[in-house]
């Protein structure tokens, strides 16, 4: 018969009771009575960051412009091109010719014309002197209770009448005085270059008039403004012939829930793969209607980006992926979304100033690569637990493993005697 051994039966029940009173002692600890610890394995730390969210699509190089040129046939016939598809254009350089039918019906129109185009140039640099000498009122301040950057709202200057009645406060509103100081801006462009074309129009009907009147059968139609001859037609349709601009810009489509996020003026980081090439610009236009409409597919919305500065290698068609800036946080305090946690609300948990683990909420903004935008909560450069995280406590003093790697055991030995006591004292006395 084999002998019981007792004593190993003993210890191992006491050892079992001892394990069970202290996980009973645990549990019914309602007035937490006994000392608890957090074990910490993995931590991360607050940092500060350059944060952005955005948006990825493509898009292709198009002209800014594309100008058809007609010929009215009630004016005369055609005689011939002087131009070739591929020809490079300057502003003034002949295009076609034509004869005339009707001398002085002719001669009647183009100088209804001059004086027609020189009331709309008056017109536009009267609304340019307006737009360059409006202030842009505080925000605090009033203007008869209309909106300051109204101003620069929607108006065409080649209409005379309009640009004699217009007001100088309309409809359009912003929320911002940097607002109201950019479309005023954009406004002047586009009135500057508005003028630049019936300027061009202008020097071509003078000059028409001048070849109509020394050579009395014969007119020469020049263009009025740089660009590339894209097509021309043989057959004499219309148009005669297209001219597309040497500048360039890049449009693409969104769909219906990238619509939602992008607006005019977002920037926009650019890379052509085929130059391997990188650049910016700024979205410039998005249209409010679809280019189609369907059922069963997605509505797409185009959208062109004016570039801060362009490859003159770039051609027409060349595509390009664009990541459109959304949202921007720069300087942002930031953790890393391992170290963040989710009950009811966000929270993390953080080593405070007494060196206890600290359950804390926290809010967030903005997220990129991993890295989480703290609006509150935290501040730079604090410790947060990572793992394991069902071995926290809140408000607990905290043991970590000693990575004996960062350990240089040198380094102990170099302390002078007071500090080696100083510490000594202080584990001595923490346990």
């Amino acid at each position: 018969m084999a002998k019981v051994n007792v004593k190993g039966r003993i210890l191992g029940l006491l050892i079992v009771a001892f394990i069970v009173a202290n996980a009973l002692l645990i549990y019914f600890d309602e007035e937490e009575k006994v000392e608890r610890k957090s074990y910490v394995h993995d931590w991360s730390q607050t940092v500060t960051e350059d944060l952005a969210e955005t948006l990825e699509t493509k898009g292709v190089f198009t002209s800014e412009t594309t100008t058809p040129v007609y010929l009215d046939e009630e004016l005369g016939s055609f005689q011939e091109f002087l131009v070739e598809e591929g020809d490079t254009v300057a502003d003034g350089d002949d295009l076609y010719t034509y004869a005339v039918s009707d001398y002085y019906a002719q001669e009647a129109q183009l100088q209804g014309d001059i004086d027609r185009i020189e009331q709309e140039i008056s017109a536009t640099e009267a609304y340019i002197e307006e737009l360059e000498d409006y202030e842009i009122p505080e925000p605090s301040e009033s203007t008869s209770g209309m909106s300051a950057p109204s101003f620069f709202g929607g108006g065409n200057p080649d209409e005379t009448e309009e640009m004699t009645d217009r007001s100088p406060l309309q409809q359009e509103d912003t929320s911002s005085n940097a607002e109201a100081e950019y479309l005023k801006q954009e406004k002047l462009a586009e009135q500057a270059s508005e003028l630049m074309k019936q300027e061009a129009m202008l020097e071509m009907k003078e000059d028409q008039l001048d070849q109509l009147q020394q050579d009395g059968d014969q007119i020469t139609v020049t263009s009025t403004f740089a660009g590339t001859v894209t097509e021309i037609s043989e057959e004499l349709d219309a148009p005669l012939l297209t001219i597309a601009s040497t500048d360039l810009i890049l449009s693409g489509t969104l769909d219906e829930s990238a619509r939602t996020t992008v607006d005019e003026t977002m920037q926009a980081d650019i890379r052509v793969p085929e130059l391997d090439m990188e650049s910016t610009g700024s979205i410039s236009s998005i249209d409010t209607h679809p280019d189609r409409t369907s059922v069963k597919g997605t509505s797409r919305y185009p959208f062109t980006i004016a570039m801060d500065d362009l490859n003159e290698d770039v051609l027409p068609g060349y595509h390009a992926e664009i990541s459109i800036i959304t949202n921007e946080s720069p300087g942002a305090v930031t953790a890393a979304d391992e170290a963040l946690s989710t009950e009811e609300n966000l929270f993390a948990w953080v080593m405070n100033e007494d060196g206890e683990m600290e359950k804390r909420e926290i809010e967030k903004g903005i997220t990129e690569d991993g890295l989480v935008e703290i609006v509150q909560g935290l501040e730079e450069n604090e410790w947060l637990a990572v793992q394991p995280e069902d071995e926290f406590r809140n408000g607990t003093v905290f043991f970590t493993p000693i990575h004996i790697d960062d350990v240089h055991a040198k380094k102990l030995f170099k302390l002078d005697k007071q500090t080696k006591l100083t510490y000594g004292m202080l584990g001595f006395l923490a346990r």
